[in-house]
Formats: C-alpha cells, structure tokens, sequence
C-alpha cells in the first residue's frame, strides 16, 4: 500500500471531526447570541457574538447578528423627545429591520415588536407632526402591532380625516382588528384626499376580497382618459356601485369636496329614488352624475340595465 494513501485515509476522518466539532461550536454560539437578544442581555449577547467572531468568521449570520448586537448596545429611549424618537425609528428601519428576519426567524417580529412599544411609551401625549409622522403614537402602536392603541391614538389627532397619513394608519389598524368591514370608511377617505397612496395601502392590507375588487374596478372601463394618479379616488364610487349595501356605512357621513366624493353622494340618493320609481327627479340626478364623469355614469347605467333586464 502507498504511503501517500495511508495518510490521507488517517488524516481525512480528523480533519472531518474538526470541522463538524467547529461547525457545530459555531451553531451553538449563534444560538446562544440570539438567545441573548431575546432575552435583552447586551452584555451576553456581545461576549457571544465576539466568540462567533473568533470561532467562525465567516458564518452567514453573524452580519446580522452583528448589527442587531450594535443596534440593542446603543439602545435608548428618550421620553416626549421628537427628534430622538424619529432618530431611533430610522435606526430600527435602517439597520435593525433588514437584519432580523435572517438572524431570529419567527422571533424576528416579537424583537421588533418590543422597540415599537417602547418608542410609542415614549410617544405618549405628543402631537401629530407632519415634518416626523414616524414619531406619533399610532404609528408606533401599528408597527407594534397593538392595532386597538393605533386606532385610538389615530382618533384622537384633530381633523384626522383630513391628514392621508393617519388615514392610512387608521384603515391598517381597523382591517387587522375587525376585517374589511371595519377599514372601508376610512380607506374610502383616504382614496379622497390621496388616492396615489390607496394601492400600497390595499397591497399592505393583503385582502383577497379587496385585491379582486380592485382588479376588477381597473378592468372596470377604459380609464384612459383619466390621470392614473388620480383614478383611485373612484375606487369608492365603483365599489358602492358594485355593493349597495355598503352605501348605508356613508349614509350619515360628510363627503369633502371633489367629484369623486359627489359620485358617492349622488350614488346614494340615485338609489332611493330608484326605489320609488321613475322620476323627473331620478332623471336630474342622473345628469348630475352624467357631468360628474361620463365613463361612470356609463358604468351606472349599464348595471342598471343589467339589474332591470
């Protein structure tokens, strides 16, 4: 037998022991890093994290465990504080979010979920900011995922119905306490006062329901005409055309100006008096909806003759 032979078959099965023995050192110690996470020990987690770092530095987590390390070490709350709070958001989206999911798995969101609470603790009282939504407790309680505090925070700022943002925060909240129903209204408004904003929010909200009703209101006519930034804002129209039943959710509701809200506004009086039949009234209010928009108006009369034949 050839020496050279004899070697490698001696030598290949240490080097393998080794390997494995390193292989799982290095597991153990990721593990016991993500541990010291969860549990908030930061000096636990460093001194894990600086054996990782010795015993594997090319493990493919340590990047991520590394930054979440940084991330919990350098962790403060400053209470009632706008520019420490939107500083310390930034942090968590910038350097924080990016690494949980491939560093902790299903924990990743209970992790993040903690640096959200504190920050909307920290939040408490202060008022609506435009130049730093971030910082306002309804956001923070979104993203905590404590949806019941995000809509009552979202409920106490002035003249929230006018503000896209916290009607954002309002409908996310509402759909993942009480579903569909609970979140139209408010989606519905947001559609008014920013309707680039509702297919993100429809996207973000992952409603099969409302993903098919969407699909079908841009499939509706030829929106062509119309300036695609601003098609969304008779999402409303072509949902309550398409679910009468919804109209008595805006019954007693204020619509703002536009002629997409007026759409919505006539919709429900058309409705009515379709109920006590033709009229010289029903034919005026259908002209109104005619000068409203043409392709509408279109889209009304053909479900009415649908509904009549």
């Amino acid at each position: 037998m050839r020496w050279d032979r004899l070697i490698g078959t001696i030598i290949h099965p240490a080097s393998t022991q080794l390997d494995l023995f390193l292989d799982s050192r290095a597991v153990v110690l990721a593990n016991e890093v993500v541990a010291a996470l969860l549990s908030r020990n930061t000096p636990n987690a460093l001194e894990c994290l600086r054996e990782l770092e010795r015993a594997n530095p090319d493990h493919p987590s340590l990047p991520a465990l590394a930054a979440l390390t940084r991330a919990l070490a350098r962790w403060q709350v400053r209470e009632g504080d706008v520019l420490a709070i939107a500083d310390a958001v930034a942090r968590l989206q910038s350097e924080v979010e990016p690494a949980v999911g491939s560093a902790l798995g299903a924990e990743a969101r209970p992790f993040l979920n903690r640096f959200y609470r504190e920050l909307a603790a920290a939040a408490t009282g202060l008022a609506y900011d435009r130049e730093h939504p971030t910082t306002h407790r309804a956001w923070l309680c979104l993203h905590a995922d404590e949806f019941a505090e995000s809509e009552q925070a979202a409920l106490s700022i002035p003249n929230w119905k006018e503000i896209p943002e916290v009607l954002h925060w309002l409908t996310v909240a509402r759909h993942r306490l009480h579903g569909l129903e609970a979140a139209r209204t408010s989606l519905f408004w947001l559609a008014w006062r920013e309707p680039q904003r509702v297919p993100d929010v429809i996207a973000e909200l992952g409603d099969e329901l409302l993903d098919r009703d969407w699909r079908a209101f841009e499939l509706a006519c030829d929106w062509d005409d119309m300036p695609e930034h601003e098609l969304p804002a008779w999402f409303p129209a072509w949902y309550v055309l398409e679910h009468p039943a919804v109209g008595n959710e805006l019954a007693d509701a204020p619509f703002p100006d536009g002629a997409a809200p007026a759409a919505v506004s006539l919709l429900l009086r058309l409705f009515a008096l379709e109920r006590q039949g033709n009229s010289k009234t029903l034919i005026a209010q259908r002209e109104r909806l005619r000068n409203l928009n043409q392709r509408f108006f279109a889209l009304y009369m053909l479900r009415r003759a649908v509904l009549h034949s």
